[in-house]
């Protein structure tokens, strides 16, 4: 029985290495042969912002004068730019209703974005020999949501992605060995208005990234399944190192169905 169980699992590792080195080589052919790709990207004009009051803490202040329009405009930007270093031409064509699309012609839309501010409150803990302390901090927080849809001759799985910007906290504790006691010290780097404005350019790369990337994992996919595997790891492109690598947790666009 033990040696049954042992081929098994041999033959089942065996498979997952053949899958991964497949997935590989697919990726390397995307990225080789996938040249010229053209996409029509559109952003909405209007994103959908609020401030939620925190029961505790308020409200935050740090989207105070928020401009919306100009946020949306340097992440178009950023996107655009971004996506040329994965050989991308971002364009907007005239007419909406007349754009090609296909393997090497995308349609892209962000249809939806929503923009929070919001109080997080973070919870810092401290350990000593014999007791556990926590401190509770409010730090200001923007959470932006993002619906992304794509066509290349089908309309794809609406894809979503969701990330923080918080102010930047740091502690630290000194034990005095004289009186055995512990001091507690930290630091609140706030966020200020302008670091939402850079958080656009962060993100219009990231969504740059996880465009191109999401199209050449369906690639890898279609072709694991005509040759019998199935996906394993989703795969990241570095378009600077030209590099390959297996994508984070959480590092990527999500299918809704």
């Amino acid at each position: 029985m033990r040696k049954g169980i042992a081929i098994v699992c041999v033959g089942m590792l065996l498979s997952l290495l053949t899958s991964c080195q497949t997935e590989l080589k697919l990726a390397k052919k995307y990225v080789a042969e996938r040249q010229g790709i053209q996409a029509a990207v559109y952003f909405p004009e209007k994103a959908e912002v609020t401030v939620e009051p925190a029961p505790k803490y308020g409200s935050t202040q740090v989207l105070n004068g928020f401009n919306q329009d100009l946020f949306l405009d340097v992440m178009y930007n950023a996107y655009s730019k971004e996506m040329e270093q994965y050989g991308v031409e971002v364009y907007v064509p005239e007419d909406i209703n007349q754009v090609p699309v296909d393997s090497t012609h995308w349609l892209v839309m962000l249809s939806r974005m929503e923009i929070s501010g919001r109080i997080t409150e973070y919870e810092d803990y401290l350990f000593s020999d014999t007791d556990e302390y926590t401190y509770k901090h409010p730090l200001n927080t923007v959470n932006v949501a993002s619906w992304f849809e794509i066509n290349d001759s089908v309309w794809l799985p609406v894809l979503f992605c969701e990330h923080n910007l918080m102010d930047g906290f740091d502690s630290n504790t000194d034990y005095s060995f004289w009186t055995g006691s512990l001091d507690y010290n930290y630091t609140i780097d706030t966020l200020k208005l302008k670091d939402v404005y850079n958080y656009a350019v962060y993100l219009g790369k990231l969504y740059a990234g996880y465009t191109y990337d999401y199209m050449m994992n369906s690639y890898v996919e279609e072709g694991l399944k005509k040759k019998g595997y199935s996906y394993q790891l989703l795969l990241r492109y570095d378009p600077y190192k030209k590099q390959l690598r297996y994508a984070d947790e959480d590092d990527y666009f999500f299918e809704i169905e």
